[in-house]
């Protein structure tokens, strides 16, 4: 069996978090908005393949404060048995958002992108 990948489909996606100043929630909600967008059907177009074996997931993700983001929680979002391969870097956004009438600070906005890319062995390409 080969052991080369070649990418099957990349895609990316936003996500934000507007009054919880939650890096983990922003990175979490780029990778649901990521996944939203693509349905891939034809992997059961590649006769054969071995999720386990045959394809693998590579997600990276920009966010402030990457170090308060847990891969695992990450990798959970993405619903194939398959190798999964999370970075996530410091990057995204952060933005002055809504005043809190208790403390009467304003928000900050956090905003997180992740870029995802599959790969299959390429015996099925």
């Amino acid at each position: 069996m080969s052991n080369e990948w070649t990418r099957y489909l990349i895609e990316w996606g936003c996500g934000a978090t507007l009054s919880h100043e939650d890096p983990e929630l922003a990175a979490e909600r780029a990778v649901m908005n990521a996944t939203a967008h693509v349905c891939p059907l034809n992997f059961e177009a590649l006769n054969g393949i071995d999720m386990e074996k045959d394809l693998k997931i590579d997600i990276l993700i920009g966010v402030p404060y990457p170090e308060k983001v847990d891969p695992s929680k990450i990798a959970a979002l993405i619903p194939y048995n398959c190798e999964k391969n999370i970075k996530i870097i410091n990057g995204g956004l952060i933005g002055k958002g809504v005043r809190n009438q208790k403390s009467n600070r304003l928000i900050d906005v956090i905003i997180a992108v992740a870029f995802i890319t599959i790969y299959v062995r390429k015996k099925f390409h």
